[in-house]
């Protein structure tokens, strides 16, 4: 009691200095900074939420607005504590500053399109002043765009001669095969930038297109059908003594195809356990796209699905299969895909959507189908995409739409590899100037937290890889492209 009789004392004696009273003084603190609600400028605009900086005098939207809005007339709420004064200095170029005092004022406009705008507060006994910049961040960017990189990221993997090639994921590297016929090559990478080359006899004739991946082995099948595995992808390729006419994908150890063998029952087949499987009715035989496990949500076990393909008939297929460690079945009904296609490459990736609140999307797992020969013969160059794991597909809103430099392909392999990015990193791709270009290392320009320990440096971004591919004429695609929504390459909020 006595200490804190003696702490009191001191208390009330430095409540005495002028000095003291400034530092405590908090009438001239921003408690709050909103935006008036205005349809015609965005949706749900007073719920933009503002940052204040009291340390350092600034107010601010971290998550920018979307790019084009107009910001130019906007009605402000600002709440502080018993102020006397609140005054707005609004920059007009060329100009002296146009000033409102906010609090006979506080319906007039404020335009903040000439950099920020200086909100001084004075305190209820006129001693304390403080300066604010306030600063309302607009994309200067379509951020929920899916905008692909301009040329290729590196040639092909592959050796100059090479027809064939096939890309494949495994214990988190990816691997591009390649074949002229005669000679042939892997290469590996943990990064998607730095290949790791080696060539190798697997000392059968490999058809390059059929290389599937487990989680502990490769496969692929020779010319005649005999399947074949390596636990390394160099080798040793060793006969399994089964013939298969076509490997749908590998699902955990095991891998899934159709059998051939006169020796056995032909049909749907999990190979090393040779368990047959049920075919659903229009199955496809052929041409399918690469395999992609997803972790559905409401499913109990991972889920592989498969769409596009040729039929029994030799005609393509618009629908997409799924199977969950047990049997396949038919994911789609009413709505497959668009077209029917062969050779199609799909990638779990995201996509925005309608939003709760306009400025602030919503980011939904969705795949995304890329490229397939359609009967015709004639390539899709039309991205489809599915935002319930297969079962209904549609075009892709138009922002996830490659541009005219994308090449039409069939038979090409998409993987999505996470990307470090860091704030002012140059880009290892090559970019040809596209209208749509990756910003790649963008950063919002926005005063950090005062809260925050340390600045983001350095963050994931998730890019698709579009690997590979046949053009119309069954040339080799020697190019990998990829993409990314502009967003996941900001600077993080914190």
């Amino acid at each position: 009691m006595a200490v804190a009789v003696a702490l009191m004392g001191g208390a009330a004696c430095n409540s005495s200095s002028s000095e003291s009273e400034i530092e405590l003084d908090g009438s001239a603190i921003v408690k709050s900074f909103t935006l008036a609600e205005n349809d015609k400028v965005l949706a749900d605009l007073d719920s933009v939420f503002f940052s204040i900086d009291l340390v350092n005098g600034e107010i601010f939207n971290a998550d920018s607005l979307p790019k084009g809005t107009r910001i130019k007339a906007l009605t402000a709420s600002i709440v502080t504590d018993n102020a006397s004064a609140v005054t707005l200095y609004i920059p007009r170029p060329g100009l002296a500053d146009s000033v409102v005092n906010y609090l006979e004022h506080s319906s007039d406009t404020i335009d903040f399109s000439n950099g920020p705008v200086r909100l001084e507060v004075v305190s209820l006994n006129g001693v304390t002043k403080k300066d604010y910049n306030v600063r309302v961040n607009v994309h200067n960017v379509v951020s929920d765009s899916l905008c692909w990189g301009s040329t290729a990221y590196a040639p092909l993997q592959a050796p100059a001669g090479a027809t064939a090639q096939r890309t494949v994921t495994r214990d988190s590297y990816t691997y591009t095969f390649a074949t002229d016929g005669t000679a042939y090559s892997v290469a590996a990478t943990g990064d998607m930038a730095a290949w790791d080359a080696q060539d190798f006899t697997p000392g059968f004739d490999m058809d390059v297109n059929s290389i599937t991946a487990t989680d502990d082995a490769f496969y692929a099948l020779a010319t005649d059908g005999t399947l074949y595995s390596a636990t390394a992808p160099a080798g040793p390729w060793t006969s399994a003594g089964v013939h298969f006419s076509h490997l749908y994908g590998g699902y955990g150890s095991e891998l899934l195809g159709l059998c051939s063998d006169v020796n056995l029952t032909p049909g749907l087949l999990s190979y090393p356990s040779m368990r047959p499987l049920d075919a659903p009715d229009g199955f496809p035989v052929a041409g399918t796209s690469p395999a992609v496990i997803l972790e559905a949500p409401m499913a109990t076990s991972a889920q592989m699905i498969i769409a596009g393909g040729i039929d029994a008939d030799g005609a393509p297929t618009a629908n997409a299969y799924g199977y969950d460690g047990n049997r396949w079945v038919q994911l789609t009904s009413a709505k497959p895909l668009p077209k029917a296609m062969s050779g199609v490459a799909v990638a779990p990736y995201y996509s925005l959507r309608a939003r709760v609140i306009e400025w602030r999307p919503e980011v939904f797992p969705t795949l995304l189908a890329f490229g397939g020969r359609e009967a015709s013969g004639s390539i899709n160059t039309v991205v489809y995409m599915s935002r319930d794991w297969g079962m209904n597909w549609q075009k892709a809103d138009s922002l996830l739409q490659p541009g005219p430099q994308m090449p039409a392909l069939h038979g090409a392999q998409t993987l999505v590899a996470s990307r470090t990015l860091s704030v002012g990193r140059s880009a290892s791709w090559t970019e040809t100037g596209m209208p749509c270009r990756l910003p790649l290392g963008a950063r919002l320009e926005t005063p950090s937290l005062s809260r925050a320990v340390a600045p983001v440096e350095e963050w994931e971004a998730p890019y698709i890889y579009l690997v590979g591919g046949y053009d119309a004429s069954g040339n080799l695609n020697r190019e990998m492209w990829r993409g990314v929504i502009n967003r996941f390459t900001f600077t993080p909020i914190q």
